[in-house]
């Protein structure tokens, strides 16, 4: 589907990586056991330390584990944000990254907030650099901008305005700035890294091989340098130099479609037409929004005189083409004019009809994001969220909103109206 480009330092989910994003959120928001989870039932240890000691550091790094890598189960996001402020200096900050590692970009970017009116102690740009990456994940380069320059001196920050510098085709400034993070500290591997996104994004991706040959080399994963790596080597022509890195990836990230379809590239490039089509295949059934595996395995097909099957992945090619042209389109015409909700809906409705969910999950937060106080918006994310199968996720976003427009009396009604359904529905 309509696809946008994106950058590894930002880790980002940009809008239309297929319906990924949204897979993930049914496995997280679907049924879950009544039990407490044995992270939440760590939240009153945690706690507990943070009152006896605000600086602790076991119960900081218990507290960053729970926010990075636990499963964002619904119970314990809502523990975490309830208890944030009970949760040592950094609390609201990692509600923040659990919400938006849940998917709930509004409520993270409350937390944001929250952590950087902290009066003491200070809060520091960390609440402003997450939601920074978030709302370029989510597309929102102008206020992802905004967070990153209020901290002009902050490495991470320079490099996140760089990322999105660069997004917004403001490539020069975007070249600028991440020289501006190297300044001083040549050796910065997230700098190095998107200095080398940058000069493979204008075709330049040669003069960086080396510096990422060097970042690849210096982690047992190779992890996204060694990624970017390959497919540079592939394009130029050294898929055996290539092979290394690319098995390295998919071996460190096995459902890394990007990485598979690369390596099935420098396979194909050396005659290993069996492995090839076994990798794009792989690649397509871990993203079958990746329209470029498609088109690689109907080309390898066509070759080997598979015609009927061939033929047959060159025609949803093509209407998936026509369907990601499609998408771009209303995408352009939501970002023009994105206080329309007509043009706003009709790119999400669209994104839905085609089944394109993690598209239309992430449009719809966007421009909810961007115009939070128009109730129709509100009502648009839950009917995402049900289309997707979590009726659980879309009942609080419409109890939210209630809460957000309770006084008015036009909003409860079509709130409530979109709550009613939703209950018959179930």
């Amino acid at each position: 589907m309509a696809r946008f480009s994106g950058f590894p330092l930002l880790a980002a989910i940009a809008l239309g990586t297929g319906a990924a994003p949204a897979d993930s959120a049914k496995s997280a928001f679907g049924a879950v056991e009544p039990r407490q989870s044995a992270e939440h039932d760590g939240i009153e240890s945690l706690r507990r330390t943070f009152a006896a000691d605000p600086h602790s550091g076991e119960a900081r790094a218990r507290l960053w584990d729970l926010a990075r890598r636990a499963p964002p189960t619904p119970e314990l996001v809502d523990a975490v944000a309830a208890a944030a402020g009970e949760l040592g200096p950094e609390g609201w900050t990692a509600a923040g990254v659990l919400l938006r590692r849940a998917l709930r970009p509004l409520d993270a970017l409350a937390a944001f907030d929250r952590a950087a009116r902290s009066p003491a102690p200070p809060a520091g740009p960390e609440p402003d650099i997450e939601a920074g990456r978030m709302l370029a994940e989510l597309q929102c380069h102008e206020r992802a901008l905004a967070r990153f320059e209020r901290h002009p001196r902050h490495a991470a920050a320079t490099r996140g305005r760089a990322v999105v510098l660069a997004r917004l085709g403001r490539t020069e400034e975007a070249f600028a700035t991440v020289e501006e993070s190297l300044r001083g500290n040549e050796a910065d591997p997230a700098a190095v890294l998107v200095r080398a996104e940058l000069l493979d994004s204008v075709g330049r991706g040669g003069e960086a091989v080396e510096d990422l040959r060097r970042l690849a080399e210096a982690t047992t994963t190779g992890g996204p340098a060694g990624r970017l790596l390959g497919r540079i080597l592939v394009r130029g022509g050294q898929a055996e130099e290539a092979l290394p890195y690319l098995e390295t990836a998919v071996a460190a990230a096995p459902g890394d479609a990007e990485a598979r379809l690369a390596l099935g590239r420098a396979r194909l490039a050396l005659g290993e037409t069996e492995a090839a089509e076994a990798l794009l295949r792989r690649a397509l059934a871990d993203d079958p929004g990746r329209n470029e595996a498609r088109l690689e395995l109907a080309r390898l097909l066509r070759r080997q005189g598979r015609s009927e099957e061939a033929e047959s992945l060159f025609a949803e090619f093509e209407r998936r083409k026509a369907e990601s042209g499609r998408s771009s389109q209303l995408l352009g015409e939501a970002e023009f004019r994105p206080e329309d909700f007509r043009a706003v809906s009709a790119f999400v409705v669209h994104a839905l009809r085609i089944g394109d969910h993690g598209l239309a999950l992430r449009g719809a937060q966007r421009f909810l994001i961007e115009f939070p106080d128009e109730a129709d918006r509100h009502v648009l994310l839950a009917r995402v969220w049900r289309e997707i199968g979590s009726v659980r996720d879309a009942e609080r976003v419409l109890r939210r909103a209630l809460d957000r427009f309770a006084g008015d009396p036009a909003a409860e009604r079509r709130l409530g109206a979109a709550l009613a359904a939703l209950e018959r529905g179930r």
